[in-house]
């Protein structure tokens, strides 16, 4: 039987974890395409390519994992991985404040209101976020969103955490309507 492949693309702000989501569920060692920035960016890495990981829903379903760089000047990266996504997920990183231009930039490229494909927004570093805050951070990004025409789930993510991001994959199974894919999966692939 032919084996069915599905695109996720993970793009965001520099330093929302992109690679850490990609490196932290891919069932094969990830392709990183780190490098020293040449710039202050608040870190010493930073994507310059496509991350590429892989995880099986099943034998017979797998799921394509492009971590994408967050700064609009790659967006010929974004172009490679557009067509035919299964889904977009988008990581904020919370603290630093929220750079609505991004985020617009990011929903008029892809327009997943338009192209039909499941979006969920992951808002990453919340480890000692402010309830208040992290409430007024999701208040934006639903403006955001709803400005795009667009329903999406907005929720905190631990990039570095399997549990918390494999919560995040079964999102975009429920909202691509793929409960059948995850259906009875007892192994470590996809059971949250």
């Amino acid at each position: 039987m032919t084996t069915v492949y599905k695109k996720l693309a993970i793009v965001g702000e520099v330093g929302a974890g992109k690679t850490q989501l990609v490196n932290t569920i891919s069932e094969i060692s990830p392709f990183a395409t780190e490098a020293r920035s040449s710039i202050d960016i608040g870190k010493e890495f930073t994507t310059v390519g496509i991350d590429y990981g892989r995880l099986s829903f099943d034998e017979h379903t797998a799921l394509g994992l492009y971590g994408l760089p967050g700064q609009h000047r790659f967006q010929l990266l974004w172009n490679m991985v557009k067509g035919q996504l299964w889904g977009l997920c988008i990581l904020v990183k919370y603290g630093d404040g929220l750079n609505l231009d991004e985020l617009d930039s990011i929903l008029d490229y892809f327009k997943p209101a338009e192209n039909g494909y499941a979006t969920v927004v992951g808002v990453s570093h919340c480890d000692d976020a402010d309830p208040e805050e992290l409430d007024t951070l999701f208040d934006y990004i639903n403006f955001c969103l709803a400005k795009h025409r667009l329903i999406a789930p907005v929720i905190t993510v631990d990039p570095r955490d399997r549990e918390s991001s494999l919560l995040l994959l079964e999102l975009f199974l429920t909202l691509n309507n793929d409960a059948d894919i995850s259906a009875g999966e007892e192994d470590e692939r996809v059971s949250a």
